[in-house]
C-alpha cells in the first residue's frame, strides 16, 4: 500500500480525498491535516510516500510547503491537486519540486492512478495543465541572466520571490515594504524585463 499524507484545507475535500483513499487497493490515507505549517514533522512523523498538496492553504502556501518538504525529505513524492490553472502556479509548483500536478475536478480514479504513477518516479498532470506545459517549452524562450536587464538589487529579490510564487503581500512581508512600494519596483522589473505578467518574467530565466 502507498501510505498517502493529504494536505487540503477544505473539509468536505478532505473527506472526499479519505474515501478515495480509503476504498483503494493501492494506497491508504496516514495523515490529512488543514494546512503545511508542520508539514515536516507530520512526514517525521507518518513516513507517507506520496503527500497529496493543496495550494491555497491557511499560513504557508502549499507551494512553500513542497519546496521546505523536498528540502528535507527529497525522496517523498509531492502530487498538486489543486484548482488552479495558470502557469505561474504551475511552474512555481514544478520549480518547488512537485512531482505531479491534478485539478481538483480530475476523476477519483484520476488521483488514484497519478499516486501510482508519482510514487514509481513517474511525472503526472491533469491534461490541461501538460498542455501548458509543453506549450511553454515549445516556445523555447531566449534565455538570458537577471543581471543581464541592469535590475536593482531589490528588484532581483523580488524577480526571484515572484518566481518562487510568492504572493504579492507575502513578498511586501518578506521585503518590509508597502504594497504600493513593490507595485512600483514591480512594474520597474517588467518594463526592464520588457514583461507584461509574472508567467512572462519566470519564462525568461526558466529555459535549459
Amino acid at each position: 500500500m502507498i501510505k498517502t499524507g493529504v494536505v487540503e484545507d477544505d473539509t468536505r475535500y478532505q473527506e472526499l480525498l479519505r474515501t478515495i483513499l480509503s476504498s483503494s487497493d493501492k494506497a491508504t490515507p496516514v495523515f490529512i491535516v488543514g494546512n503545511c505549517n508542520e508539514i515536516i514533522s507530520e512526514v517525521r512523523k507518518y513516513t507517507p510516500d506520496v503527500v497529496i498538496m493543496d495550494i491555497n492553504l491557511p499560513g504557508k502556501s502549499g507551494i512553500e510547503g513542497v519546496a521546505e518538504l523536498k528540502k528535507s525529505y527529497p525522496d517523498v513524492k509531492v502530487l498538486m491537486l489543486t484548482v488552479f490553472e495558470d502557469e505561474d502556479k504551475i511552474f512555481a509548483a514544478i520549480k518547488a519540486g512537485a512531482d505531479g500536478y491534478l485539478l481538483k475536478k480530475d476523476s477519483p480514479q484520476k488521483v488514484l492512478d497519478s499516486i501510482q504513477d508519482v510514487y514509481e518516479g513517474k511525472s503526472s498532470m491533469n491534461g490541461i495543465i501538460a498542455r501548458k506545459v509543453l506549450e511553454y517549452f515549445h516556445k523555447k524562450p531566449t534565455v538570458k541572466k537577471p543581471d543581464e536587464y541592469h535590475l536593482t538589487k531589490r528588484e532581483h529579490e523580488i524577480l526571484e520571490l515572484l518566481m518562487d510564487g510568492l504572493s504579492y503581500k507575502d513578498i511586501a512581508d518578506k521585503c518590509a515594504i508597502s504594497i504600493q512600494t513593490l507595485n512600483s519596483h514591480i512594474k520597474n522589473i517588467y518594463n526592464k524585463l520588457g514583461v507584461h505578467s509574472r508567467s512572462e518574467a519566470s519564462a525568461k530565466f526558466r529555459a535549459g
